[in-house]
């Protein structure tokens, strides 16, 4: 509740007359969170709660091509978790969004590294600008770009090159084959996400005092010591934000895999949210699409809960 300071009394500040001016003032000034918070609840309320509230609501019916929707309460979750299909997906979506994670991670740091070892202003941001031209270009076309460089035949980009320069007698077939076609995906999509954690990283990088350097060489520490001393302890906030928003995007991927590969060879790069593709809109089985797309919200919003509450709660600490 608010309280009336004698400065205020004195100009008449904070007076309760019964005026609508100070009913409205004494009400914005209890309620200024809740004023200033509605409309970002608002916008969520809309854009993820209600679509996520109608999603589970759709979910518990079996809606299939030529019968009218019927409600089967679990079933379709029954279905699901019974499916040896759907945990061959997920298997799949981990093994992508994991690798995804760790080569766009370890390759971001590196970058991140490179350039802030760089001297010269100027030139620093020349690297970071040309380096933010992968992440201002659209995943789709992303996906388009690199299945042109890997297109198994003489007109793709690499077998050209590999070709012509007598490295390979044949065009390879590069996303013909399965446990090469899922890596190949996966090292798209974290070239894709790369320049995200590369900026995260070097705006890390570059708020660490030089002191803390100056100090290890005093101390006569070695410069991968240093490393381990200064640099890693020091980016752990950095890495906490990289993790969960590279891991959720890779998680939920579609554009990079579907234009590539369609999900093939045969199923072998099938995620989830192909999986949701093909039973929703290509054999209209919208009630299990929905309980599939339930799973992989909630698979989400729980990693992310754990991951603000346990990694990056404990950073604060």
């Amino acid at each position: 509740m608010a309280t009336e300071t004698p400065h205020e009394r004195e100009r008449g500040f904070g007076r309760d007359d019964g005026s609508l001016r100070s009913r409205l003032s004494r009400f914005a000034n209890d309620h200024v969170l809740a004023i200033t918070m509605g409309p970002a609840l608002l916008v969520i309320f809309v854009i993820f709660v209600y679509p996520v509230a109608f999603l589970f609501y759709q979910s518990v019916f079996l809606t299939l091509p030529g019968i009218d929707p019927r409600f089967v309460a679990f079933r379709n979750y029954t279905t699901m978790f019974q499916s040896a299909e759907f945990w061959s997906y997920f298997q799949h979506t981990l093994v992508y969004s994991t690798g995804s994670l760790i080569v766009s991670t370890t390759s971001g740091l590196a970058i991140a590294l490179g350039i802030n070892h760089v001297r010269r202003r100027w030139l620093r941001n020349v690297y970071s600008t040309v380096l933010m031209f992968a992440w201002a270009i659209p995943i789709a076309v992303v996906a388009l770009i690199w299945r042109w460089i890997l297109q198994g035949n003489e007109f793709g980009l690499l077998n050209l090159i590999l070709v012509s320069s007598g490295l390979v007698a044949d065009p390879v077939a590069w996303l013909a084959n399965g446990d090469r076609a899922m890596l190949l995906v996966m090292l798209v999509d974290a070239w894709a996400r790369m320049p995200f954690a590369m900026v995260v990283f070097l705006a890390g990088l570059q708020s660490i005092p030089n002191h803390l350097y100056d100090a290890t060489r005093v101390d006569g520490a070695t410069t991968l010591q240093a490393f381990r001393a200064v640099t890693l302890p020091r980016l752990r906030p950095y890495f906490a934000i990289v993790g969960l928003i590279t891991w959720m995007f890779a998680f939920r991927a579609f554009a990079i895999i579907f234009p590539m590969t369609r999900g093939g060879p045969g199923q072998r790069t099938t995620v989830l949210s192909i999986h949701i593709y093909r039973t929703g809109m290509v054999n209209f089985n919208f009630g299990y699409a929905a309980a599939v797309a339930v799973f992989l919200v909630g698979v989400t919003v729980l990693v992310a809960l754990f991951y603000v509450t346990q990694i990056i709660g404990g950073i604060d600490e």
